[in-house]
C-alpha cells in the first residue's frame, strides 16, 4: 500500500515564515517612522493614535498622511483572506509558495518604484503589504499569533505567564515562549530598521525583499515539508 503523501509544510516552517514577517515589519515600521512622516504600517493602533495627535494638535493637513496607510491596511487583509481561501486549497505547499512569491513581488516592485511614485503612495501599498502579510503569516509553534499588535501579544505574554509561573500550566509556558520569542523578533526588526532608515534609506525593502526571497527558497527546500520526496 502506497504510503499516505502530504502537501503540508512541517510546522517549524510556518513559524520561520511568521517570524519572518514580525522582523520585516519591525523593519518597515520603523523606516517608515523615521523617513516618512510618522507612519506606521503594521502596526495600526500606533497609526491611529499618531493620526488622532497630529489631527488635534496640527489639524487635518498633518493629520491626513496617516489615513492612507489605514485605508491600505485594510484592503491588504480583505485581500489576503481572499486569495488565502481560493489559491490551492488541496494543496498546502502550492498555497504558501504562491502566497509567498506575491510577497517577494510585492517588495520588489515597491522597492524599484520607490524613488518614482510619492510618499503617500508608497506608504498606502506598504500598507497593503503588511496587512496581507499579518493575514497570511501568523503562526507560531502551532499557537496563532497576531504578529502586527505588540500591545495584544503583551497582554497575552503576562497572562500565559502568570498560567505558567503561578498555575504550573505547561500549555501556557509554550505559549509563553512563543508569544516572547514573536516580541524579541519585533522589536529586533525595529532596531535593524532605525539604524538602516539613518544608513541607507533606500535600501530598506531592498533588504526586505532579499529576506522575502530566502523565505521563499525555503518553501521548496525539503527541509521544510512533510514527506518531502514525494
Amino acid at each position: 500500500m502506497e504510503p499516505t503523501v502530504s502537501r503540508q509544510f512541517r510546522p517549524v516552517t510556518e513559524t520561520i515564515l511568521t517570524l519572518g514577517a514580525t522582523l520585516v515589519m519591525g523593519m518597515i515600521d520603523a523606516d517608515t517612522f523615521l523617513n516618512h512622516g510618522a507612519v506606521f504600517v503594521s502596526a495600526q493602533t500606533g497609526n491611529l493614535v499618531v493620526f488622532v495627535v497630529k489631527f488635534v494638535e496640527h489639524g487635518w493637513q498633518a493629520a491626513w498622511v496617516n489615513v492612507p496607510v489605514w485605508i491600505g491596511y485594510f484592503l491588504g487583509c480583505f485581500l489576503a483572506q481572499g486569495m488565502s481561501e481560493r489559491l490551492g486549497q488541496n494543496n498546502k505547499r502550492r498555497q504558501m509558495r504562491w502566497l509567498m512569491l506575491a510577497d517577494v513581488l510585492a517588495y520588489a516592485i515597491l522597492a524599484s518604484l520607490q524613488t518614482t511614485i510619492s510618499t503617500i503612495w508608497l506608504i498606502f501599498c506598504l500598507g497593503i503589504v503588511a496587512g496581507y502579510e499579518l493575514t497570511v503569516f501568523r503562526q507560531v509553534g502551532g499557537i496563532g499569533i497576531n504578529n502586527g499588535i505588540m500591545t495584544g501579544n503583551t497582554k497575552n505574554l503576562a497572562t500565559a505567564t502568570y498560567q505558567a509561573w503561578v498555575n504550573g500550566d505547561k500549555v501556557a509556558r509554550n505559549k509563553q515562549r512563543r508569544i516572547a520569542m514573536v516580541l524579541v523578533t519585533f522589536i529586533i526588526g525595529c532596531a535593524v530598521g532605525a539604524r538602516l532608515a539613518v544608513l541607507t534609506a533606500l535600501g530598506v525593502l531592498w533588504i526586505a525583499t532579499g529576506l522575502k526571497l530566502i523565505l521563499l527558497a525555503w518553501l521548496f527546500m525539503p527541509a521544510a515539508m512533510e514527506n518531502p520526496d514525494r
